[in-house]
C-alpha cells in the first residue's frame, strides 16, 4: 500500500478555527481488488441491506409528564444556523416544544464559537429555563459562557454532538446537565460499505471532513478502518473544510481533487448538507454521471438532490423529526426535574436511503416521512399527550 499526503490551504479569515482543524491529508492504496474483497463486498451489501429497513422505538426512558415545560423558555444555540439540515431540525423541535406551552427562541448562527459565545450570554440576560447547543457545537472552546450559564442558574444540554458510548468530555463536567449522543461512527461505515458496494471493491474515494466539528474525527477514522478491513483495493484520500466556509470552498477543493485524481469515483462528506456544495465541484470538474456522493443525516433538501440527479446516490438518513422529538425528551426532562439520560443515548436510528427507497419519503421529500412514525407512540407513552 503507498500513501501519500498533500497540505490543502485554507483561505484566509479562518485563524478563528485554525487551532481546531487538522492539515488537510490524501492517502492512495495501489493494491487491487482480492478475495478478502470479494467477501468485504458481501459484507457491504449485507449491512446496506439491513439497514435500508423502517427503524423501530428502542429508547426505554423513564416516563415523565412532559406538560411540565409550560410556560418555560427554551433557548436553542445551533451550531450553524445556514445548515438545511440543522435548520429542519430545529423547526420541529420549535413546534413540538410551543405544543406543549414552551417558548423556543432560535438564536442565529454561522459556525463561529464567538457566536456561540455570544448565544449563551443572550440566553442569560433573557433568563432563559434551559440552554441547547445543537448539532455539533465544540463546546470545550465556550468554557467561560458556560461558567456564566451555571452561575445564572441555567442548565445546558447538547445535542447530537457526541458518538454513542462516549462520556461527556471532562472539561464539561458540572458545566453541563444532559446531553444526547448519536450513532456516528455507525453511519460512517454504512457510506465506506455503501462505496465498497457500488465500486464492487476498487473504488477510488473522496472523504469531505470537518474536522471542527466534534464528531468528525471519529467519523473518518470509522470509514478508513471500514475501507482497509472491507476493500483493501481501495485508493483513499481525503480533504478538510470548516462548517463556516462550506458555501466557499467545498465546492472548489472538490473539483481540484477530482482534476487532480481522475480516478476518484465516490466523494464521502461526514455530514449531507455538505453535498450541496460537492454536487457543484463534481460538476465543474466534467464528472456528473462518473462520480457519485454518499453521506449522513437524511436533510429532504439532499434526498431532493438524489430524486432529482445523478451525483447523490445515498444518505444514511436519520428522520430529522425523531431527532426534534429525542431533543425535546431530554430538554423536558431537565425542565420538569426527572432524571437526564445516563448516558444520553436516545437510541435515534439509522436508516439507509438510495434510489429505491427515496421516493418513500415524500416527492419532494418531507421531514418526518420514509422511516415510519414508532418515534410518535414511543415517546407520546414516556411523556403524555400535549
Amino acid at each position: 500500500m503507498k500513501t501519500t499526503r498533500r497540505i490543502v490551504p485554507a483561505l484566509a479569515g479562518m485563524a478563528t478555527l485554525a487551532l481546531a482543524l487538522s492539515a488537510c491529508s490524501g492517502s492512495s492504496e495501489a493494491s487491487g481488488a482480492t478475495a478478502t474483497d470479494t467477501a468485504g463486498v458481501q459484507h457491504a451489501r449485507d449491512q446496506i441491506a439491513a439497514f435500508s429497513q423502517d427503524p423501530q422505538f428502542t429508547f426505554a426512558g423513564t416516563p415523565f409528564d412532559m406538560s411540565g415545560i409550560k410556560g418555560k423558555t427554551i433557548f436553542n444555540i445551533p451550531n450553524s444556523s445556514s445548515v438545511p439540515y440543522i435548520e429542519v431540525v430545529d423547526m420541529e423541535a420549535k413546534r413540538l416544544a410551543e405544543s406543549y406551552g414552551a417558548t423556543w427562541v432560535e438564536y442565529s448562527t454561522q459556525g463561529l464559537p464567538t457566536e456561540h459565545t455570544a448565544g449563551v450570554d443572550q440566553a442569560i440576560s433573557q433568563k432563559a429555563d434551559l440552554i441547547i447547543l445543537a448539532q455539533g457545537i465544540n463546546a470545550e472552546l465556550i468554557i467561560p459562557a458556560l461558567e456564566r450559564a451555571k452561575a445564572a442558574g441555567i442548565p445546558v444540554l447538547i445535542t447530537h454532538t457526541y458518538q454513542n458510548g462516549t462520556a461527556l468530555p471532562a472539561a464539561l463536567e458540572g458545566l453541563v446537565t444532559g446531553y444526547i449522543t448519536a450513532p456516528f461512527n455507525e453511519a460512517a461505515r454504512l457510506m465506506a460499505d455503501y462505496a465498497i458496494q457500488e465500486t464492487g471493491g476498487d473504488g477510488d474515494i473522496l472523504l469531505v471532513n470537518s474536522s471542527e466539528v466534534p464528531p468528525s474525527n471519529g467519523m473518518i477514522e470509522a470509514m478508513k478502518d471500514e475501507l482497509a478491513t472491507h476493500c483493501s483495493g481501495c485508493g483513499v484520500s481525503e480533504v478538510d473544510v470548516p462548517v463556516s466556509a462550506w458555501a466557499t470552498d467545498i465546492a472548489s477543493t472538490v473539483q481540484a481533487e477530482l482534476q487532480t485524481n481522475p480516478e476518484i469515483d465516490f466523494v464521502l462528506p461526514v455530514y449531507d448538507s455538505m453535498m450541496l456544495y460537492v454536487e457543484s465541484g463534481v460538476l465543474s470538474a466534467g464528472k456528473t454521471g462518473q462520480v457519485k456522493t454518499a453521506s449522513f443525516n437524511g436533510t429532504p433538501a439532499i434526498l431532493k438532490l438524489m430524486q432529482d440527479g445523478d451525483t447523490v446516490a445515498m444518505d444514511v438518513g436519520e428522520d430529522v423529526t425523531w431527532l426534534a422529538w429525542s431533543t425535546l425528551d431530554e430538554a423536558g426532562r431537565i425542565l420538569t426535574g426527572a432524571e437526564p439520560t445516563a448516558d444520553g443515548n436516545q437510541h435515534t436510528p439509522l436508516k439507509v436511503i438510495t434510489d429505491a427507497n427515496v421516493a418513500d419519503t415524500g416527492t419532494p421529500p418531507v421531514s418526518g416521512q420514509g422511516y415510519g412514525n414508532a418515534y410518535v407512540a414511543g415517546y407520546e407513552a414516556l411523556w403524555g399527550k400535549p
